[in-house]
Formats: C-alpha cells, structure tokens, sequence
C-alpha cells in the first residue's frame, strides 16, 4: 500500500527512539496504530459505499432496460386490441341483426329456495331457536341468476 521496504522502518524506527526516546515511544506506536486503523477504516467505508453505488447504478440500468421492454410490450398489446375493436365494430356494422338479437335473449332464473343463511350477517336474518338449535330462517333477500345465452 505504500511501498515501504524493511530498511526503511529499521530507519524510521531509529529516528523515532532518538527523538522520542524510550519512555515516549510506546505511547506514540499505540497513538499512530489508532489514527492507521481509523484511516484503514474510512478508506474502507469510502470503498464499500463506492461499490454499492455502482450496484445501484447498475441495477437502475436493468430496471430502466426492464421499463422500457414492458413499454413496448404495452404499446404492442394496445396496437392488438386496437386492431381488434376495429374487426369487431366491422362485423357489427356488418350483421346489426344477428347483434341485435343476441343481446335480447337474457333468461332471467330464481331460485326455489329464497332462505339462506349467512354467518356473522345476524342483525338481517330473525333465528328462532328451540333449546338452541335453529328450527325456521327468514330470508334475507330473493337472489337472481341472469345468464345471457
């Protein structure tokens, strides 16, 4: 990382027991091996958050990449559907009769049976009950089935 060779810590090292003597020495090795690994650190954290903004930017392209594909598929189904509304209105501009006649026959079925039960709907449905158990339901509302043939 910064290319120091062994000769010159062994220099380094002299010069600092000179200046420092042997007294102050131990302090000032533990003072700098603190401030290396803060700065050890920091330039690790700047690389981790360096890395992961590159990763955003890397899957925002995808995403961006993703949205536009999905763009076009969209603009492809609306041509379709356009392209197909407009065989429909011309067959129906076509055969008006046959159309017409179609939406005409809706058979309209009731059922038999207009009573049905329906839990936790109480406040509607009157229960009488004899030692408990229900004997006769109100009904709630007739129900119809339509089915368009």
């Amino acid at each position: 990382m910064l290319n120091i060779g062994m000769t010159e810590i062994l220099c380094f090292a002299v010069i600092a027991i000179l200046v420092l003597g042997p007294d102050k020495l131990p302090e000032a090795a533990r003072f700098a091996g603190r401030w290396y690994a803060r700065i050890k650190r920091h330039i690790s954290n700047i690389q981790n958050e360096i890395d992961r903004e590159l990763k955003i930017s890397e899957f925002r392209k995808e995403m961006q990449d993703e949205l536009n594909r999905i763009e076009a598929l969209e603009r492809k189904v609306q041509s379709q559907l356009e392209e197909i509304e407009k065989r429909k209105l011309s067959e129906l501009e076509q055969t008006p009769q046959n159309h017409q006649e179609q939406q005409k026959i809706v058979r309209v079925y009731s059922f038999i049976s207009t009573a049905s039960y329906i839990p936790f709907k109480n406040w509607q449905q009157k229960e009488k009950t004899v030692d408990g158990l229900p004997t006769t339901l109100q009904p709630t509302a007739t129900i119809e089935l339509k089915i368009a043939v």
